[in-house]
């Protein structure tokens, strides 16, 4: 009862923790993407599609909970910090997050059946930024850009695995966020000139699905001893159409005014996501993904953002598990994990495309059988100083808790 009581008041948690700013990029579209919800995924380059775990939950391919092993309870946080440089002068941004947090059970360890239900991150937006404006028809001011929020999903699902060991898995989603987007006004003192605030508020909600699939151990047509447990995995989530309520305001000294209010649909484009894993003995796992999300074809209220592109990430991450262990040393069950990643981001400004290079490290402490705390590490690289944009050198951090308990048990007849 005491963990259904902590699942229910994480569930209303605010996902942003405390925040002072980060990308000046997320300014446009829905933000920066959120793709991994775990420490362990965050340190294999963030996917891990084709990959079935039996004591972590995958929330990005719902046909991994196939084996799963246990009850699982997940969650985290994570920090992101930011040097911007726009080649004159830099800046250091950061905000820490709610991760996420899902709940999973397995139904039939026969036939692959399991449940999960969770709520996580989709897209952050944190931003803060000033410019000074000198203009001959009025006095010098001031300008503060600001933008806050993002967009989560809550998710219901199960898996099944299909006979000649098939996995398939299918999510209902429901897309929820609130993006506020506001510009401040601000004269030095004595001027005649009065300061005001203009804020925009976006409020989104919308239903949408995911499907998976991740194939039998195909290692099996290798004639290879070490070689094992080689699978392929899929997943794909079409089109999401948003519907989307604009609230636009004005702060004045004699109170709100409200300007404008308008709903209207906005188009998140359809993601698609390929993978391959294998193990190295039984000791090393291997991962490489690709994964992409059509968003030249976001759109909000049928105008297609001229700021956007078409997303893709390649990653390839390794871990290792030293499973032929049995003893009592702690650091014998620790787990370590490394990655890489190229990507070309959503955001295309200036007609600049903006690519990212980042390396991850991560590992697993264990804190009883199957619990464990996971620690997750991203270094990368987004923009350049060119055609008046900004460079962006970032580290990110994730702890994620993983408890697992034998919940239910069903009696032999």
């Amino acid at each position: 009862m005491k963990r259904i009581q902590i699942f229910l008041l994480l569930l209303f948690i605010s996902l942003p923790v405390f925040a002072s700013g980060g990308s000046l990029y997320t300014h446009y579209g829905i933000g920066d993407l959120r793709l991994s919800y775990s420490a362990r995924r965050f340190g294999l380059g963030e996917l891990g599609i084709a990959m079935s775990d039996k004591d972590f939950l995958n929330s990005i391919n719902p046909a991994a909970w196939n084996s799963l092993r246990v009850t699982r309870f997940e969650t985290g946080i994570l920090y992101n910090g930011a040097m911007i440089n726009d080649g004159t002068s830099s800046t250091y941004q950061s905000g820490t997050y709610f991760n996420g947090l899902t709940f999973g059970f397995p139904i039939d360890h026969d036939n692959g059946i399991s449940a999960v239900v969770g709520l996580v991150p989709v897209s952050n937006v944190e931003y803060n930024f000033s410019q000074i404006v000198t203009d001959p028809n009025v006095d010098p001011y001031t300008m503060n850009y600001q933008g806050t929020g993002g967009m989560q999903r809550f998710f219901l699902g199960a898996s099944y695995r299909l006979p000649f060991d098939f996995s398939l898995g299918l999510a209902y989603e429901y897309y929820i966020g609130r993006i506020t987007n506001s510009s401040a006004v601000t004269f030095e003192s004595g001027s005649t000139f009065r300061n005001a605030t203009f804020r925009k508020e976006i409020s989104y909600h919308g239903m949408g699905f995911t499907a998976g699939i991740i194939s039998s151990d195909l290692s099996k047509y290798f004639d290879t001893k070490n070689f094992k447990d080689f699978r392929i995995g899929v997943v794909f989530t079409p089109t999401v159409m948003l519907t989307s309520d604009s609230l636009d305001n004005s702060l004045t000294t004699i109170g709100t005014i409200t300007l404008a209010t308008n709903t209207y649909k906005t188009k998140l484009p359809s993601k698609f996501g390929v993978g391959a894993s294998f193990k190295w003995t039984d000791n090393y796992t291997f991962a490489l993904d690709y994964y992409y999300q059509k968003f030249s074809e976001f759109a909000e209220n049928d105008v297609v953002s001229s700021y956007m592109q078409d997303f893709y990430k390649v990653s390839f991450g390794v871990e290792y598990n030293n499973v032929e262990i049995r003893s009592n040393s702690f650091w014998d069950h620790v787990m370590l994990r490394g990655g890489l990643s190229y990507e070309q981001s959503q955001y295309r400004i200036n007609g600049t495309g903006l690519n990212q290079y980042s390396v991850y490290a991560g590992c697993s402490m264990p804190l009883s059988f199957d619990n464990t705390i996971d620690f997750g590490f991203q270094y990368g690289m987004r923009g350049t100083t060119a055609n008046n944009l900004v460079k962006e050198n970032f580290f990110k951090f994730t702890v994620g808790l993983s408890i697992g308990e034998l919940w239910f048990i069903r009696t032999e007849r």
